[in-house]
């Protein structure tokens, strides 16, 4: 047999990396807008107030932080990795942004490159510490939680710092028309991701790497290399998350953000990412997010405890996970009631 070529070897790869995306993607996408609209329904007919305008456009808003962490959060989970520190790099970007801006006058656009700057180099730590190191994303990310959830309150005294400039509150506070600015940045942040993984290499390149490390190592590819993008991309995006929820409530404070954990990786699971890594796309994200935010929205509206919203997503996750599996064939409904074995 004729030896391949390591471009060829790359070209199948590719290929193969579009299978999953064109069919079983596009119906899982699709079920989840047409879950979302039902839910909407139930949800309309459960409040007069729920599909009013302003409620719709405080959805947006509401979902505007968690969409834009839970997009970083789905760039790292299609390469094969997993980042559980970017709700505490938010923090640490509402902190040092209300450190420079606030107390030590540094000027609005200088001061928000430095806070980026900020989450880029968290997730440069991380990919290092993957990639170089060897140690497991999960530990390196939880390393980084507790990192930089203890350097947020350190910079600080664990205290609150307030006291925006306008110029800085706009970015979370502002409108345009009646649409608040927050929705423009996550509808271009999701714009630019989506056209990055559908229309260039790069994108192609990070549907390989996430599928199989080995196969794309050995078609050339250099997933080293993939992964460091995915996580300093995903630390731009949570300080970026930062940067909105600091402007949002005009202020920083170690604590900011860190219930968004859940919401977050709760929309990426539902939007069809797989926690294996190699399949996902934005577009489900999305869906995922505005779902998330809906539910929340919705059984506050309907009166219904916080704390049972946290308990309602907790379980959207395992459901999401454990349909994925049905649909991959990885679980069967037998599996679940299991008979009694000799020795079980």
């Amino acid at each position: 047999m004729d030896e391949i070529a390591p471009s060829e070897h790359a070209a199948v790869v590719r290929m193969r990396a579009f299978v999953p995306r064109d069919l079983r993607s596009h119906l899982q996408t699709t079920s989840i807008f047409v879950a979302l609209a039902l839910l909407w329904i139930v949800l309309s007919f459960s409040s007069p107030y729920f599909f009013t305008t302003s409620n719709v456009l405080n959805i947006l808003l509401q979902s505007s932080v968690v969409g834009i962490l839970a997009a970083g959060f789905t760039l790292v989970l299609i390469s094969g990795e997993i980042d559980l520190s970017f709700t505490s790099v938010a923090a640490l970007a509402t902190v040092v942004s209300a450190v420079l801006i606030i107390q030590h006058g540094v000027p609005v656009v200088p001061g928000i490159l430095l806070v980026l700057g900020v989450g880029a180099a968290a997730g440069l730590v991380n990919a290092y510490m993957t990639v170089i190191a060897g140690i497991p994303s999960f530990i390196v990310t939880l390393a980084m939680l507790g990192i930089a959830q203890g350097l947020a309150f350190v910079l600080t005294g664990a205290q609150t710092v307030q006291g925006f400039p306008h110029a800085y509150d706009v970015i979370g506070q502002g409108k345009v028309g009646s649409i608040p600015v927050p929705v423009f940045l996550v509808i271009g942040v999701y714009l630019v991701l989506t056209y990055l993984l559908s229309h260039r290499p790069f994108g192609v390149d990070v549907y390989a790497v996430g599928g199989s490390r080995k196969a794309a190592t050995l078609a050339g590819l250099r997933p080293g290399r993939i992964v460091m993008i995915a996580f300093v991309t995903s630390g731009v995006l949570a300080a970026l998350a930062g940067i909105i929820l600091s402007a949002q409530l005009d202020a920083g404070q170690g604590n900011f953000g860190q219930t968004n954990l859940l919401d977050a990786i709760a929309a990426v699971v539902i939007g069809g990412a797989s926690l294996n890594g190699g399949s996902g796309t934005f577009v489900g994200t999305a869906a995922g997010v505005l779902m998330i935010a809906s539910i929340n929205n919705g059984l506050v509206i309907l009166g219904v405890s916080p704390f049972w919203v946290q308990v309602v997503v907790g379980l959207i996750i395992l459901g999401a996970v454990m349909t994925d599996r049905l649909v991959k064939g990885e679980l069967h409904l037998r599996q679940l009631v299991p008979l009694p074995r000799r020795g079980w």
